[in-house]
C-alpha cells in the first residue's frame, strides 16, 4: 500500500497547487486531523475534520494569499501506512506583496486509501525524525 500511498499524496499535493478543494476533501477521512506547523500567524494549531479542512482553507489559503505554491522536493513511504513529503512553500501575500518561502513537510497518515492525519512542520530534519527516517 505504501507506493499507492505515495502516488495518492502526490495527486493531493498537485491538487492543492491547482486549488482543488473539492478533490482533497475527497481524499479526508471524516474523522481527519491537521496538525499545522505553527510557522505562520493566525493559523489554528489543529484542524478537524472535512469541515475542519474548510476553514483552514478560506482563512489560510484564500484569504492573506495573492500567489501560493507548493514545490514538491520529494514524496517518500515511511512505512506501510505513512508518506513523508519533503516540500518548498511559497507565496505572496494579498496586503503587502511580501515574498515568503520556507522549507515545508508533511507527514501523512492514511487508513486504507483515506487521508487521516496530516501534520505539517517547518523544517525537513524535524519532519524526518518524526517519520522514524532520520
Amino acid at each position: 500500500m505504501s507506493e499507492e500511498n505515495v502516488e495518492r499524496y502526490r495527486e493531493a499535493l498537485e491538487a492543492w497547487n491547482r486549488r482543488d478543494l473539492v478533490w482533497i476533501l475527497e481524499q479526508a477521512a471524516p474523522d481527519f486531523e491537521f496538525h499545522t506547523a505553527g510557522i505562520f500567524p493566525g493559523v489554528e494549531p489543529v484542524y478537524r475534520g472535512r469541515e475542519g479542512m474548510v476553514e483552514f482553507w478560506t482563512s489560510f489559503i484564500e484569504e492573506p494569499w495573492a500567489l501560493l505554491r507548493i514545490e514538491i522536493e520529494s514524496v517518500e513511504a515511511a512505512g506501510a501506512e505513512r508518506v513523508l513529503a519533503l516540500l518548498t512553500f511559497s507565496g505572496t501575500t494579498r496586503e503587502s506583496g511580501e515574498e515568503v518561502t520556507t522549507p515545508y513537510a508533511h507527514l501523512a497518515a492514511f487508513r486504507g486509501e483515506e487521508v487521516v492525519r496530516i501534520d505539517a512542520f517547518g523544517a525537513w530534519e524535524d519532519a524526518r525524525r518524526a517519520a522514524g527516517l532520520g
